[in-house]
């Protein structure tokens, strides 16, 4: 019992240290994005591709969800998407992340 007990505390301990790491990224308003330079923008899309991409794997692979960690992971997701809208506004055209993710 003493092992199981032993067991389950360490899986806990990593896992809380695991998510600490998850969604790094400051997720930016729509007016933060405007007012970023076109250099800039296109940096902040790729961490945040490379951030959905990580997050992504990492919940498949170690199978932790929640709603919170779902709501964090929708906010991502909408915020990669008001960043390709501020891109297309200045007809800047991403890098192939995904394809290079893959």
């Amino acid at each position: 019992m003493k092992k199981i007990i032993t067991v389950l505390f360490v899986f806990l301990l990593v896992a809380s240290q695991a998510f600490a790491f998850l969604y790094t990224i400051k997720i930016l308003t729509k007016e933060e994005l405007k007012e970023l330079k076109k250099e800039d923008l296109a940096e902040v899309y790729l961490e945040a591709k490379i951030e959905e991409k990580a997050s992504g794997e990492f919940h498949i692979g170690a199978g932790f969800s929640s709603s919170k960690d779902y709501g964090k992971r929708k906010d991502l997701l909408r915020f990669i998407v008001n960043l390709r809208r501020e891109m297309a506004v200045r007809d800047i055209e991403p890098e192939p992340i995904e394809e290079w993710l893959k």
